[in-house]
Parts: structure tokens; sequence; C-alpha cells
């Protein structure tokens, strides 16, 4: 396939580690590189310009926790309609979760999913499970998925309760340079559970989610961290106690790091007195006073990713009881949105940045994109700016779990440049 040549014009770069952050100027893009960074590029062959206003660039976002139904849940979100998602996030790279039907559990389920992801503009990083059926029983044959090209392993919401079996899982990180993938929380505090336990819940006389059951599984997983010298990723942190102890284990250089979901940026457990399926999520979106603390540890640098926790779950999944609904929303659209429009006044923009795009990369030690030249093009376009709404149209994913729609946001992806293709968004 032929790789056309680009030039986008009077673009800010934002990437703190080129020497070109903060300023505005052309580049020229030649079979999927950067040749040309410069104030104004006169070029003599055929090529395609890029001119928007207010145009900004970065190195190409990175979500760490997609899920895509395929195999198994096509219905909800296949590889094509995940793919055109991202894109439209301004995401060029997702971290594949095994949470399928079967789960991704072997060399052949590593192989697939890379060979639907061929010559796509979306880089694909699967994700093996980390224990056979994800039933937290039997490891699975991780080395071998990881010469296959496994990026970590989770059983994700299918949480490891036996903790020999996550002993032996952080053993094998040892002879990984990535951390294997955890979200914390105790399934039996958690039983029968639909929101975040509180006032909310107390009011509407529904059965409530505990902060205690993910504190005491992050202590526990700190611990077998420490004990084992293994490397662990928290995934979608979400009480103020996970992110203290986070934070202590840190300071004792343990092995750890963390992201949260982005919608914990933007919604509280007081807009449920509707019982909006769409705000049934895992971990439960929580309280006002935790959204403070996010931004609070976003700005200490406790918190080290924004993560979408795109979940696609259908229709009818959603369009039902709340008690009976499906935990889940779609968030590969909206994740800078929320990001940048509940960010941009608490912290500077290469900040979010780092949280999206250079951050992930870091913890799951894939080769970060530069913006500077002889570097491949892997940039995401986008207007910090840009006040729009999002409407039921602008859904790429085949499920439409979204509480987001009419919403007013500022900053929108404007499209991704990466292996040689370009997606602007329409």
């Amino acid at each position: 396939m032929e790789k056309l040549t680009y030039i986008l014009r009077s673009t800010k770069i934002i990437d703190p580690r080129s020497k070109h952050h903060g300023k505005i100027n052309d580049v020229l893009i030649e079979n999927g590189n950067i040749s040309l960074i410069s104030k104004k590029i006169i070029y003599e062959k055929q090529y395609i310009e890029i001119k928007i206003k207010n145009l900004h660039i970065s190195p190409g976002f990175l979500d760490m926790n997609t899920h895509i139904g395929e195999p198994g849940y096509e219905h909800r979100e296949d590889v094509k309609s995940g793919s055109d998602a991202a894109k439209k996030g301004g995401f060029t790279g997702i971290v594949y979760m095994p949470s399928t039907n079967p789960p991704i559990q072997n060399v052949s389920d590593i192989n697939f999913i890379k060979k639907k992801f061929e010559k796509n503009i979306i880089d694909v990083f699967p994700v093996g499970s980390i224990t056979k059926n994800m039933e937290g029983k039997e490891i699975t044959e991780m080395h071998d998925m990881k010469k296959a090209g496994a990026i970590t392993f989770t059983d994700d919401l299918n949480s490891i309760e036996n903790p020999m079996i996550m002993s032996i899982a952080l053993e094998y990180t040892k002879d990984f340079k990535t951390p294997i993938i955890v979200v914390p929380f105790e399934q039996k505090l958690c039983e029968n559970g639909l929101l975040n336990e509180g006032k909310t819940s107390t009011s509407l006389g529904l059965q409530g989610i505990p902060d205690v059951a993910e504190v005491i599984r992050t202590n526990r997983d700190i611990e077998l961290t420490d004990y084992n010298k293994g490397k662990l990723h928290f995934s979608t942190v979400s009480t103020k106690k996970s992110l203290e102890l986070i934070k202590k284990a840190k300071e004792k250089n343990i092995n750890i790091s963390n992201d949260i979901a982005a919608y914990q940026l933007i919604l509280n457990d007081e807009m449920l007195s509707n019982f909006d399926a769409n705000l049934k999520v895992f971990p439960p979106i929580r309280s006002k006073k935790m959204q403070k603390e996010f931004i609070k540890n976003i700005k200490t640098g406790n918190i080290d990713a924004i993560s979408s926790n795109h979940t696609p779950i259908e229709l009818e999944k959603k369009k039902c009881s709340f008690a009976n609904a499906k935990f889940g929303i779609i968030g590969l659209e909206t994740t800078f949105a929320i990001a940048n429009t509940v960010l941009k006044k608490e912290i500077e923009l290469e900040k979010i940045i780092e949280l999206l795009s250079i951050n992930p990369r870091k913890i799951l030690n894939i080769e970060c994109p530069k913006i500077e030249e002889k570097n491949k093009a892997n940039i995401t376009l986008y207007d910090p700016e840009k006040k729009w709404i999002f409407r039921r149209n602008d859904i790429k994913s085949k499920s439409k779990n979204s509480p987001f729609e009419n919403y007013e946001f500022t900053g929108r992806a404007l499209g991704v440049i990466n292996n040689g293709m370009l997606h602007l968004d329409s």
C-alpha cells in the first residue's frame, strides 16, 4: 500500500520530550515518517495539506483498558467498530483486554488478535489472561504468549481471589519488562452491589459497593508485589485510601503504577437519582468529594495514566431495570474530551498528554513516538479549545451505552496519523 505525503500547516507541537515542544511549525510526513519540521515548508511534489484552525499535535494516544468483543461478543464490538471508535477519540493504539469468549489465553488467541489488526491505522497490544478461562485456578502459558506478542496479562474483572495464584503471577513478572494488570476488588464484598456505597445508595434503597472492597485488595496486591519483587499495574483505581496506599508503596520503591477511568473525573453518584443504566459502571462512579481527590492525585503525580475503560454493552442489557443492567460504558470517543474539559484549568496541556500518551507507554515498556525529524509519524491531531456536543451519531462503537449524549465538552480529537495512514474526523 502506497504511503501518501502530508503537510500539517501551522500546528502547535505538544511533546515534552521534543525540542519542538510548544512551537508552531509545519510538519512534513513522507512514507510514514516525519521528514521535516520547519516554520514554513515548501514542497514541490504532490502532497495532502492539512490546515485546521488551532491544530495541535502530540504523540498518539494509547488506551490502557479497551474491551473489544471479538471473539465471542462481536454483537457488542468488533475489530472494525472498535478501531473506528479509537481513531475517533484520537487513539493510535489500544491495549486489548482478554475478556472475550473464550478469553485470550494462548498463543493462537494472541496471533488471532494481531492478525485482525494487520494494516490497521490502530496499533494493537493484546493482553493475555493470567489464569485459564479467567477462573483464577490455573496459570496460563504466560511465557509462550509473551513471546507471541502479548504485551502483558490480566484477569480483568475476574479478580484473582487466591493469593497464591496471584503470587505466582507476580513471580513471572521478574522475567517480563511489563507489569501485570489488576482491577482491585474483593468479590465477596461486591456481591449484589449496584453502585457506590454512600448517601445515594441509601436514599435509593440499592445495595452499594463499598470502598473497602477495593482497599483490601489493593493492600494485598501491594504486599504480594513487594514480597515477590514483581511488577503490578492497578487499573481503574477509584478510592482515596487505595491511592494513599499506592503513594506510600511508590515511596518505598515498590514497582507499581496505576490509572483511573476518565469517567471518574466528570461523573458522581448523585447523578444516579434517575436510575440511568448508562451510569452503571465498574468500578462504580464515586462521590463529588472523590472527584476532587482524583484531581489532587493527578496534580501531585500519584495517578500515572487515564484510561477509557471502554466497555461496550448491547442495548437490551442497558435498556432494562438498573438492577438487571450490565456494568459498563463506552469511552474511547470521549476520554480525551473528558480529561481536557475537567483538567484544562488544573494542569498544563502537556501533563494531559503525558497521562494519555507518554505514561501508558512507559508503564508497558512500549517505545513512545517522539515528534522529531526521522521518527515514525504516530500522531494525534486535536484542538484543546474546541467546544462541541457529543451526539449519538458521533458514536462509532457498535454499542451506544454512553451517558454523555448531548454533553458539551471542551477539546476534541480531530484525527490520527499512524502506520503511514491518515484519518481525519468528518
